[in-house]
């Protein structure tokens, strides 16, 4: 069953137990709802590979938030199943394809670290703006956590961070994160639950690129060793991604990100044409092609491009297939309107 489908399946499931989730969730019934939590979860082992967590907000809300921790594949599907979620569920519920900052999880959550209750307001963060690159590094100080080892460190410090100024903001703007033995005196700094509206503000007086979610982040990298050869993916001299672990995995021969999209049922590939322009026109005409295959095969869930690249004799368009067969009869139909011809390669078969 092809990804299209999977989410299309996992959402008629979803419907079915639906009525006795909410009423658990109501009730504050642990036992129940942890036992259907647990059967979800196994069914979104094939469609995302990432859990699910649902809660009943003040607002009297159910929210549900897909955990992807970061993985793209994970993203990919997640943003699926929102885009295709049963119109029904928009009445009662907030579905997020990644987690949002300053969630009710956030603000209610704590951690016992051997005999210490630790909250947000518990971690210092000392942040430094770096114009060039756009980003922040920061620094964090937790004194509960200097009984712990460099690893469970990293691991709570991570955790924390996404819970308060959530995946998005993460991922696009945090460039590094070094965890203090003790207490700074440097001037930028605040207690984390008030990290996010920092960087709000930095964002805004920086005049930086806003985002709406993590697929729309792209990562250019220009490749130092001169291309090789006319064969396909070897004459590339430039690469811009919103799949980063996809282009480190393939650029290295290692194919472990396409074997789980596989897994659930997706495939990651690229389109490519005979390169038409020098490349700076030829940059804007690659991009123009991508956005416009994207707004015609996403809202039918068939693919979603994830940028591409430019070569010395071609130029890539980098997909993430949900619907195989329908992608396939999608690219004949885009090929009759073509003054030239578009081939589709999958990554795997390289």
């Amino acid at each position: 069953m092809n990804s299209k489908h999977r989410v299309q399946s996992f959402w008629s499931y979803f419907l079915t137990i639906q009525e006795p989730l909410e009423a658990a969730l109501r009730a504050q019934d642990q036992h129940e709802y942890k036992h259907l939590l647990n059967d979800i979860n196994e069914h979104l082992k094939s469609v995302c590979g990432c859990k699910l967590e649902v809660e009943l907000s003040e607002t009297g809300f159910f929210e549900m938030t897909f955990a992807t921790g970061g993985d793209k594949t994970a993203q990919l599907c997640s943003a699926l199943l929102k885009k295709d979620a049963p119109k029904e569920l928009s009445e009662n519920w907030i579905i997020n394809a990644f987690r949002p900052p300053l969630s009710e999880r956030a603000l209610n959550s704590y951690l016992q670290i051997q005999d210490k209750t630790v909250r947000g307001a518990d971690f210092k963060v000392y942040y430094t703006i770096d114009e060039e690159s756009k980003t922040v590094e920061l620094k964090v100080y937790c004194e509960a956590l200097l009984s712990l080892s460099d690893t469970q460190r990293e691991n709570i410090v991570a955790y924390m961070l996404e819970l308060f100024i959530g995946e998005l903001e993460l991922e696009a703007r945090i460039s590094r994160v070094e965890i203090l033995e003790e207490e700074s005196d440097e001037e930028n700094v605040c207690l984390l639950p008030n990290l996010y509206e920092d960087l709000c503000d930095i964002i805004v007086d920086q005049e930086w690129m806003e985002y709406h979610d993590p697929l729309s982040i792209y990562m250019a990298y220009k490749l130092d060793e001169k291309p090789v050869s006319e064969t396909l993916r070897r004459d590339m001299k430039l690469i811009v991604t919103t799949n980063p672990q996809l282009q480190e995995g393939v650029l290295n021969k290692e194919y472990a990100t396409c074997k789980d999209f596989a897994d659930k049922g997706g495939e990651y590939g690229y389109l490519y044409y005979e390169k038409l322009y020098e490349d700076e026109k030829e940059a804007l005409v690659r991009q123009q092609l991508e956005k416009e295959i994207n707004d015609l095969l996403y809202p039918m869930s068939i693919a979603r491009t994830m940028g591409g690249a430019i070569g010395i004799y071609y130029s890539y368009i980098d997909v993430a297939v949900f619907d195989r067969d329908g992608f396939g009869i999608a690219l004949e139909k885009i090929n009759e309107k073509m003054k030239f011809k578009i081939y589709y390669h999958s990554f795997l078969e390289d």
